[in-house]
């Protein structure tokens, strides 16, 4: 699973927080592993990359972690189910 989402420098601090929230409740429900966190430096692109077996069961284990995350409005999920994929932005009025 990738979420992509927008960020500036400043936020990084929050970004490290989310990711030992994501990490931790990934580990606790076995559900995979998070990746490396990816940021380019010719602009404001971020990714998250999550890893397991199966993309809905992360997504429900971590979907309300991103959900209570200001910097994840708007973000972009894509869950990959081998050759295909399911893309969607996360709102935080709960909608998806």
């Amino acid at each position: 699973m990738m979420v992509h989402f927008d960020y500036y420098p400043k936020d990084r601090p929050q970004i490290r927080v989310l990711e030992h929230r994501l990490e931790g409740a990934i580990k606790r429900a076995g559900a995979g592993e998070l990746g490396e966190t990816e940021f380019h430096i010719d602009g404001n692109d971020g990714y998250l990359y999550m890893y397991g077996p199966d993309p809905d069961r992360l997504y429900v284990v971590t979907g309300p972690i991103l959900k209570s995350s200001k910097l994840m409005t708007n973000a972009e999920v894509t869950k990959h189910y081998g050759s295909r994929t399911e893309t969607f932005v996360i709102h935080r009025d709960g909608v998806r």
